[in-house]
């Protein structure tokens, strides 16, 4: 039998009244008109080590910092890491980021979160760990290049006492955006209906589910198709058969017996450069979006936010972002923890450098936007040249960027844990 450690899930839901701001699409013009599935938090703790997740688009690293400040001075975990799972159907609740925020709301899920590992770390108890993974889904697609095929794995991690499934940790890199911003219900998008159906399978467990490395990833649309919502099949229905297809590929292998010790945790800072547009530049940029709307066009609502943004640049624009990578390691399994939007590439090179089971999140511990991978630069396109103003940031992350955040957490997988 697999070695033991201390597990214990929990999970809330956070009410979300109607007219709160959205977030995830920049052209969605009005707030939420009701729910379709709550907003919860959800909290696994393994041994001393949380990981909590949030159905949002994006969680600022200053929540993240104060959140774990409190649980850290309660001495109740040793580390947490904070993932926000990125449903563009979420509310507004990353501070200056992705829209216009309902703050009242954020500090509301501040305190869900700080009682939801409370909750996660008060239900531990001893579990053995088994693993899948599952390739041949057929659901996520390269938007930059909706030519190539790929085909990464949905992993699952599951937490079991004497047969019992206690929780079950899963992770598939695609952004969840069947919905668009024609959508003004609050959802899980996808992934809502994904735990459902693993819940179901398991009765009285949790699902927590993490995307991975979704940066350039979706079920088959282009950025861009975005700026207009509307688009065919970004519908419910589709969200769930999407749901449904991932669950179905887990359940169609075997999971595997992994050892669960030791656990462990590293984390390191990490600071990415800006690139940061000039005044110069901006001012053209303005010129022509203005003319744009003037002359009538689809993007108006988008424009209307780049404008914004323009206008609120501060005079001397930060050129660097600092942040941090996490590794949480249960015997040979590692846990990767990746801050912003990576692209896919980063979780390939990681997986390939360490031999035992290898998950790799992105949007974990502040999402300040996307990290493309070098090759990804010529190209341009809306994760490279346009992103950075719906988050409010000065300009995009620079060349680079990415290698670099791979390079520090490549040299955690097998370091020194604390």
């Amino acid at each position: 039998m697999s070695s033991a450690v201390p597990v214990g899930c929990a999970v809330a839901a956070v009410d979300v009244p109607d007219g709160t701001p959205m977030s995830g699409f920049a052209a969605r013009s009005s707030g939420s008109t009701g729910v379709h599935d709550p907003l919860t938090v959800r909290a696994l703790v393994i041994d001393t080590v949380a990981l909590v997740t949030v159905d949002c688009c994006a969680l600022h690293e200053r929540t993240c910092a104060s959140v774990r400040d409190d649980l850290l001075a309660d001495g109740i975990v040793t580390e947490i890491v904070l993932h926000a799972t990125h449903t563009h159907a979420g509310p507004c609740i990353s501070h200056e980021r992705l829209g216009v925020e309902a703050p009242g709301l954020r500090v509301e899920v501040e305190r869900s979160i700080v009682d939801t590992v409370r909750s996660a770390a008060a239900a531990r108890v001893p579990c053995t760990l088994v693993y899948a993974e599952a390739h041949g889904a057929g659901v996520a697609r390269n938007r930059r290049h909706l030519e190539r095929e790929i085909d990464p794995p949905v992993q699952a991690v599951g937490f079991d006492r004497e047969g019992r499934r206690v929780a079950t940790l899963v992770s598939y890199p695609c952004h969840p955006v069947v919905l668009d911003g024609h959508n003004t219900l609050i959802s899980g998008d996808f992934v809502a209906p994904l735990r459902e159906r693993i819940e179901a399978r398991h009765p009285g467990s949790v699902c927590v589910f993490a995307t991975g490395a979704a940066g350039d990833v979706n079920t088959g649309h282009r950025a861009e198709s975005s700026f207009v919502g509307g688009g065919a099949g970004r519908t419910f229905a589709e969200a769930d058969r999407v749901g449904g297809v991932l669950a179905a590929a887990l359940s169609s292998v075997d999971p595997a017996p992994i050892d669960a010790r030791p656990v462990g945790f590293a984390s390191a800072g990490v600071t990415l450069d800006i690139a940061a547009e000039s005044d110069d530049t901006v001012a053209l940029q303005v010129e022509g979006w203005q003319r744009e709307i003037a002359d009538g066009t689809g993007r108006s609502a988008l424009l209307v936010r780049w404008l914004r943004w323009a206008r609120e640049r501060p005079p001397s624009p930060a050129s660097s972002w600092v942040g941090r990578v996490s590794v949480i390691s249960c015997g040979a399994l590692r846990i990767i923890a990746l801050p912003g939007e990576p692209f896919l590439s980063a979780a390939d090179r990681l997986r390939a450098g360490h031999d035992g089971p290898t998950i790799v999140l992105g949007y974990c511990d502040g999402v300040p936007g996307y990290l493309p991978d070098e090759s990804a630069y010529a190209l341009g396109g809306y994760e490279v040249v346009d992103a950075h103003r719906y988050y409010a940031m000065p300009g995009p992350f620079a060349r680079g960027t990415l290698e670099a955040v791979v390079d520090v957490a490549a040299a955690l997988l097998d370091g020194p844990t604390r």
